[in-house]
């Protein structure tokens, strides 16, 4: 019903895996194809009931059913933890812009001080200093934020 009615893409994969078994090749096969041409988690935990359903003869349906409460609760879970770290996220950019902009104005306000910046020894050294604790910074907060999952 899904090969026919469903929207692409699912449809499409879906008829090609029902063509593919009409045609004689072996189900095992036609679903490894469909692993390779769909390389995703999504795939492979259904293409894996798929497999164990028609040798054990178990419950097609409902475990298709636990998959798809298995992939929403993940997507769930993505979404929100992108949404937990999102403020973390916005933090690394203003802790990598705030200095720079910084930079900026006191070299409006103060011009013959910030001058001393580019060009004396001294300067160069707390501008070298400045970008590496700030890409220290930048890097020490995406990796706070960073979610493995």
């Amino acid at each position: 019903h899904l090969a026919e009615n469903g929207e692409a893409p699912l449809s499409q994969e879906l008829g090609l895996l029902l063509r593919e078994q009409r045609l004689g090749i072996p189900w095992d096969e036609a679903l490894a194809r469909l692993e390779q041409r769909v390389p995703s988690e999504a795939t492979a935990l259904t293409a894996a009931a798929l497999r164990i359903a028609t040798r054990s003869g178990g419950n097609l349906a409902e475990a298709l059913d636990r998959i798809a409460d298995t992939l929403r609760a993940r997507s769930q879970l993505q979404a929100r933890l992108r949404a937990l770290t999102s403020q973390g996220r916005m933090q690394a950019w203003i802790v990598g812009a705030l200095p720079v902009l910084l930079l900026a104005v006191l070299y409006q306000l103060e011009p013959a001080i910030m001058s001393l910046l580019w060009r004396t020894p001294a300067g160069w050294g707390v501008l070298a200093l400045l970008v590496a604790l700030e890409a220290a910074g930048v890097v020490l907060i995406r990796r706070i934020v960073r979610v493995d999952a």
